[in-house]
């Protein structure tokens, strides 16, 4: 079992919305949802920081992977977050990125997790540093 198994991340997708901006040529952006349990939880039965945090970093890596397609490896470098409001860990959050640097190096993702009200929990930013693959046939 690998931890996306153990938080219980499920539903991950990566998604294009075409920019306005034409110096841009995609926003890229992700969404996933974390079924909650006992497992989440802090003792006072809330959601646990590092439940969210793991929730960020993880898919943070998976959208950064599946940009690039097999050309590189996304390797969380930094994440920075501020929990807002509380959560009962019952139910799901949502959690929603939005990537706003698309580097040869690295990616920025920010990451806003909500509850099933829309509630904002939880504004992380994460840091990808992107390896490049090496080619097997060399």
């Amino acid at each position: 079992m690998n931890m996306i198994d153990q938080l219980n991340i499920t539903d991950f997708q990566v998604f294009t919305d075409e920019n306005s901006d034409k110096s841009v040529s995609k926003i890229y952006k992700f969404s996933s949802k974390m079924i909650l349990s006992d497992f989440h939880a802090q003792p006072h039965g809330f959601l646990n920081g590092g439940a969210s945090l793991a929730l960020a970093e993880i898919t943070a890596g998976m959208a950064s992977n599946a940009i690039g397609s097999g050309q590189y490896f996304a390797f969380g470098q930094s994440i920075n977050a501020n929990h807002l409001n509380p959560k009962k860990c019952e139910g799901f959050v949502n959690a929603r990125g939005l990537l706003l640097k698309n580097g040869k190096r690295n990616h920025v993702w920010e990451i806003k997790i909500t509850d099933e009200n829309e509630t904002l929990i939880s504004q992380i930013t994460v840091v990808n540093a992107l390896v490049p693959q090496k080619n097997s046939d060399k």
